[in-house]
């Protein structure tokens, strides 16, 4: 089993740690074991967060639209105003 790393937080507000204390019992997890789960899903969301938008940017990159054409702002905003 490889080496892992430790990470030590410090500062963290009273509120917050009870708050994980809380949720680290109702998971049936130790603090420890719960913000590990915490940070994992959130790396994780950030992790397909940033695939999506480069496949979005891919995506985009490979249209070609007039130069005429109009902004997606102003269309959000005709169809907000418009009651769309």
């Amino acid at each position: 089993m490889a080496a892992m790393a430790t990470l030590h937080v410090r500062n963290v507000p009273t509120e917050l740690y009870e708050s994980l204390r809380n949720r680290a019992a109702l998971n049936g997890r130790s603090i420890n074991a719960e913000v590990i789960e915490i940070l994992g899903r959130g790396v994780e969301t950030w992790r397909r967060n940033e695939q999506w938008w480069a496949e979005f940017e891919e995506l985009t990159s490979r249209m070609r639209l007039p130069p005429d054409a109009p902004k997606p702002e102003d269309l959000i905003r005709w169809d907000r105003d418009h009651g769309h």
